[in-house]
């Protein structure tokens, strides 16, 4: 555990300095964010470490998650974050749906438990895979979103909060393009689902008008899916990877006038861009690279600081993950 957070460190400071050369910042909130863990019974997709991330390594899944709620009680982050594929689809498809259903339930409530090691408000983001075998509803009865006296619905897939004078908000971008939110029943208008059919639906768009209308504190965005065309500076990347919709969302959070940075997984290999004065981060995945729980643990501890309408965001990553430091100024 020593070697973890030594890692979390030693890149925080780094971009700590790096950013201390320009100004004196005053933080405000820090926060970690996972993504991608993919907790199943599958066997590893591969037998040796890999320099890339397409391989899935998931039997370190629950280590990697018991590992990084650690670190962030060391840290002291006020709250963390998971971007969505939680969990996985069980390794024998070829059983009845119920027992796969039962399957799903038993690695949701594995991973919320280690999860839940962390003595702090802990928020989900729905992912693709996290209703491979369940609805939308089930995953809600086995995760907790928020802390003590926060009141965010049981059963809300998109949500907002404030934390250290910062607005974060959660989208759910789990919707067919016939607007059906994704499903594992077998039957229901949300099943057949495809992962590249991302959208944010039309009560989901007006709902995040009116959120980022009744705030004028610097705001964070968090979504499994990409909200930024990647594409641009990634050749490998594969649009599919994106929201559907993805401008129109942009447009919004851009007129805002008050959201500065949006996090994503999905894309397991991650990324950076700027849009138009919003820094976009996709997180590696913490299931990719191989299982050492302190080499191949993908995460960030996040730090963002404030002074006056510039705002700081220190984000220092473990294992493969990249750290950044991202300047904005508020309008």
């Amino acid at each position: 555990m020593k070697t973890v957070l030594k890692g979390v460190w030693l890149s925080f400071c780094f971009a700590f300095f790096s950013w201390s050369l320009i100004a004196e910042p005053s933080r405000v909130v820090r926060f970690g964010v996972i993504s991608d863990v993919h907790v199943c019974d599958k066997p590893d997709q591969s037998q040796v470490i890999s320099v890339n991330a397409s391989p899935r390594y998931f039997t370190g899944g629950l280590a990697k998650l018991e590992a990084f709620a650690e670190a962030m009680n060391k840290a002291n982050a006020a709250f963390v974050v998971e971007l969505g594929d939680f969990t996985d689809n069980p390794v024998d498809m070829s059983l009845p749906y119920e027992k796969r259903k039962a399957a799903a339930f038993g690695f949701l409530e594995a991973a919320e438990a280690k999860l839940a090691l962390f003595k702090g408000p802990r928020y989900h983001v729905m992912g693709n895979h996290d209703t491979d075998q369940l609805s939308k509803e089930d995953v809600s009865t086995k995760i907790v979103n928020g802390g003590t006296g926060e009141i965010i619905p049981k059963g809300k897939t998109y949500y907002s909060f404030d934390k250290g004078g910062i607005h974060f908000v959660v989208l759910d971008a789990c919707y067919k393009a016939d607007g059906n939110p994704y499903s594992g029943v077998p039957g229901g208008p949300g099943s057949g689902y495809s992962w590249s059919d991302a959208n944010i639906p039309a009560v989901e768009v007006e709902w995040l008008k009116n959120d980022l209308a009744s705030t004028r504190l610097p705001t964070i965005v968090f979504s499994h899916q990409l909200l930024c065309p990647l594409e641009q500076v990634d050749a490998a990347y594969d649009p599919a990877h994106s929201v559907k919709n993805a401008a129109e969302i942009r447009s919004i959070l851009e007129k805002s006038g008050v959201v500065v940075a949006a996090f994503a997984g999905h894309y397991h290999d991650g990324g950076y861009m700027k849009v138009n004065g919003i820094h976009y981060v996709c997180l590696q995945a913490n299931a990719a690279y191989g299982n050492d729980v302190s080499y191949h643990n993908q995460y960030v501890l996040v730090d963002v600081y404030k002074d006056g309408k510039d705002i700081q965001i220190a984000i220092a990553g473990n294992g493969n993950q990249k750290s950044y430091v991202l300047a904005s100024t508020l309008k």
